[in-house]
């Protein structure tokens, strides 16, 4: 499956020098190296040091480090673990500050289960704090210029916001389709990713086609991922997944699942809903249920499921190491998450 976005980002594929590759990518020193680069925040600090130490997956950077890790192994050549792991926490700031933004935007009041920076804070400042950290991102894909770290991580956060206001011009929209709604996830939120992984290999100084193959497998994890979070948010409890079931359909949105189930009787809520701008509680329950009993949601799990068998392909290039194996571990967790 080919995405709107593939091909988009480009970056010289250059050799990093240095030690050579860890053997395992470590995420307490990448929480030590954001540390670092947030450090010198001034009175941002309270906002900044709540988002990292607010948690989450660290999804793009761990990728970016493996992928670096698994390339220079396949390749054998020299990987500069500082330049990555700088580079890998410019990814994860970047992310932050796209959460912000995207909370503020969606009114959430809540993320992992913990409130949100504009509740806290404001929305001014949470807006602010946002665009600092995308900053600081930028500041220190700079210092890696020459290896095209700062042209990814921009083009990245180019297609990100492309992919947003393209899904928000649909709200409240029941004409959305399948392949417009693979457009934006593949922007909004498989762009970074694919970016993240790609940029490791060319930090691991690998051929231009491993770049390629990083590039897709990040950009098919990422809409797997988006798919699986869709999922969660119309059939988990807000104990687990730290949101209110429901969100997006309250927001207008339609995910993959409800796309599926437009033809049916889901869609006739949906419609009604959709025409009236308001969605109730008992809408959300009604079109949950029906999405169910019709399937729907195990279609958008089989959708998901492929993608992320599809991304796993694009890692048999790699030789077998540790870091090959976290890759893979990381596409075979998203059956887990939505099952």
């Amino acid at each position: 499956m080919l995405f709107p976005c593939l091909g988009v980002v480009h970056t010289k594929s250059q050799s990093a020098a240095g030690s050579p590759a860890s053997k395992h990518a470590n995420s307490y020193a990448l929480e030590d190296k954001i540390r670092e680069i947030l450090k010198g925040a001034g009175p941002l600090a309270p906002m900044v040091n709540y988002m990292v130490n607010s948690g989450g997956k660290r999804l793009r950077p761990l990728l970016l480090l493996w992928a670096a890790e698994a390339c220079a192994n396949t390749f054998q050549t020299s990987l500069d673990v500082g330049a990555a792991s700088e580079v890998a926490a410019a990814f994860e700031l970047a992310h932050m500050a796209s959460l912000i933004h995207d909370d503020v935007i969606d009114g959430a009041n809540s993320r992992r289960g913990l409130p949100t920076v504009h509740l806290l804070w404001g929305a001014h400042t949470a807006v602010l704090t946002g665009d600092y950290l995308f900053t600081m991102a930028n500041k220190v894909a700079l210092r890696y210029g020459h290896l095209g770290m700062a042209s990814l991580i921009n083009q990245a956060i180019e297609l990100t916001c492309e992919g947003e206001v393209a899904q928000d011009a649909r709200l409240w929209d029941p004409a959305v389709s399948e392949a417009d709604y693979l457009s934006h996830i593949c922007k909004k939120t498989a762009a970074l990713i694919g970016a993240a992984s790609q940029a490791g290999a060319i930090l691991a100084g690998s051929p231009t086609f491993a770049g390629e193959a990083m590039l897709r497998f990040g950009i098919e994890l990422g809409s797997a991922f988006q798919i699986a979070d869709d999922i969660i948010d119309i059939t988990s409890e807000v104990s687990v997944s730290g949101k209110e079931p429901g969100n997006d359909l309250r927001r207008g949105l339609l995910t993959l699942p409800l796309i599926l189930a437009m033809d049916g009787p889901a869609g006739d809520l949906v419609r009604k809903a959709f025409s009236a701008r308001e969605v109730t509680e008992d809408t959300v329950d009604s079109i949950s249920r029906s999405l169910t009993a019709g399937g729907h949601i195990a279609l958008a799990r089989k959708s998901a499921a492929s993608l992320a068998q599809s991304a796993e392909s694009r890692l048999s290039f790699l030789a077998q190491s540790q870091a090959k194996d976290a890759l893979v571990s990381a596409v075979r967790s998203v059956p887990h998450r939505i099952a």
